[in-house]
């Protein structure tokens, strides 16, 4: 009874944060906080995989976590500390304390400064036995590397874990991208939200479409005819010189697609044409070369180099150039048609001041044939959550991640998802809430660039640069790719890293 009085009481307070912070006369907050209570009937309990147990009573989830400074959303899962009237922010705080009122336990975090010295930290700790935490959340690529040195813990053989790692809060089909030889080392899902932050997606300019007579995007979205081809189709109607007969990226002219050279990878990916596949025995292979690979790299590669409709950053700047933003940028001061870019853009000062109406789109098809939209992630920041070998309390820690999971696809995700992204971000937009729903049910992650094996990440701007051969640029990378590759495989599949002998 004691519990259940409080859990109504920090509901009752979040209802009140929310009605103060409504002065924008938004009627979806009062829906959104009312869904968005975890409460649930008398006869069921809060978190339906769990028991409602005081047994964890004074226990602290202790967690390591990657600091991402300017980046929205970034702290509030674990780090946030006090009631500030920002939704998302409020709605983990009253998580914080239901947990603690209904469970018993707390969360208490520590970030690491800066996005390289989060894994100096974790390797340090791991080789000097010196971790004071259980869980270590971060981006993938700073992620995979501790799970190959043997520093995490397989969430598919913890023997008392309270993980229902198929349940709707946990990302299934990410998890199984992720899973090599039957083990998954890292969890993402509604606990967090830098995953759905850092999905890739494409913004395009709504003005630009209605002055040019253009097909609505949204709508070849929903009848499956967003393709590679439609999208440059598009892009050369709209691209042209306004001046001297040379597209430029400093004056006035209208650009088709402004991108980065990395946008390749993130195009290619959009085909449904991972770097690797899992074969039938759940091992990776490398499959740039394959067949329909080629043939969708092809389209890509005929896109990025057209000089006359896609600015390229790296054709004008080198990539770490102060003045480099000014290609992308064409974008935000309404001068191109299309970008990519990941859905944490939406919440960023210089889109949110940029004086143009955008849409959101998936990652184009390569052909209309195929059968469903493939985004990828930002390898870098597509953060996930992971337990280190040196947890000793693995029943409780697999509750407190359960559990934080469960309410955070009840309490959290709504305000992040139905109330701040579309309602906020999208506000007068009637197309891009569904446009959202589609990106995040078609996520792709390619777990070579997250290993980065043989620093794979960079294959296809190597590509670039080498004319587009990607059958000769393969067949000179594949043995140190695939020695790389087949180390990681070895320690999924041995359960022992190998022996500096062996090496």
């Amino acid at each position: 009874m004691k519990r259940l009085l409080a859990l109504l009481m920090a509901t009752l307070l979040l209802a009140t944060c929310f009605v103060m912070a409504s002065c924008d006369n938004e009627t979806a907050t009062t829906e959104s906080s009312e869904a968005g209570t975890g409460e649930t009937p008398e006869d069921k309990t809060l978190v339906p995989t769990l028991e409602d147990t005081d047994v964890h009573a004074g226990k602290v989830l202790r967690v390591l976590a990657q600091e991402k400074e300017g980046v929205a959303f970034a702290q509030e899962p674990f780090g946030a500390h006090e009631v500030n009237s920002e939704p998302v922010n409020d709605a983990c705080i009253n998580r914080f304390a239901i947990l603690e009122q209904t469970y018993g336990f707390t969360v208490e975090a520590e970030f690491v400064e800066t996005w390289n010295e989060f894994p100096d930290r974790v390797e340090q700790d791991f080789l000097t036995g010196t971790a004071t935490y259980d869980v270590v959340s971060g981006g993938l690529t700073n992620m995979a590397p501790f799970a190959a040195e043997g520093m995490l813990m397989d969430l598919y053989s913890i023997d008392d874990s309270h993980l229902s790692l198929n349940e709707s809060w946990w990302d299934k089909a990410t998890q199984d991208d992720m899973t090599i030889a039957g083990k998954l080392f890292f969890a993402t899902g509604d606990i967090i939200l830098l995953d759905d932050e850092f999905t890739m997606c494409m913004f395009y300019n709504k003005g630009l479409v209605n002055d040019y007579g253009l097909e609505n995007p949204t709508e070849l979205v929903k009848s499956g005819e967003w393709t590679l081809d439609k999208m440059y189709e598009m892009a050369v109607e709209v691209a042209h010189d306004t001046d001297n007969g040379t597209m430029e990226v400093t004056g006035e002219d209208v650009w088709g697609l402004v991108c980065v050279m990395f946008d390749t990878y993130k195009l290619v990916m959009g085909a449904d044409a991972p770097q690797v596949v899992k074969n039938d025995k759940g091992l990776p292979e490398l499959a740039m070369d394959r067949e329909y690979n080629l043939k969708a790299f092809d389209v890509v590669y005929e896109i990025m180099t057209d000089k006359q409709v896609t600015a390229v950053r790296e054709n004008y700047y080198a990539w770490n150039d102060p003045n480099a933003n000014i290609v992308v940028d064409q974008f935000y001061d309404g001068r191109a048609l299309f970008m990519m870019n990941t859905i944490s853009a939406v919440n960023t000062n210089i889109m949110r001041e940029a004086n143009i109406r955008y849409g959101i789109l998936p990652m184009p098809k390569y052909s209309a044939d195929q059968e469903n939209y493939a985004t990828t992630v930002d390898p870098y920041s597509f953060a996930c959550v992971s337990i280190v070998n040196s947890c000793e309390d693995t029943a409780f820690v697999t509750f407190a991640l359960e559990a934080m999971a469960y309410l955070g696809e009840t309490m959290v995700t709504p305000e992040y998802y139905e109330r701040t992204l579309k309602n906020k971000r999208f506000p007068d937009d009637d197309d891009s809430p569904e446009i959202l729903d589609i990106i995040f049910s078609n996520r792709l992650v390619d777990i070579s660039v997250a290993f980065n094996w043989d620093d794979c990440i960079q294959y296809y701007n190597n590509i670039m640069w080498a004319n587009g051969d990607v059958v000769s640029y393969v067949e000179k990378v594949r043995s140190r790719f695939e020695t790389a590759m087949n180390q990681t495989v070895e320690f999924f599949e041995l359960g022992v890293l190998p022996t500096p002998d062996a090496e």
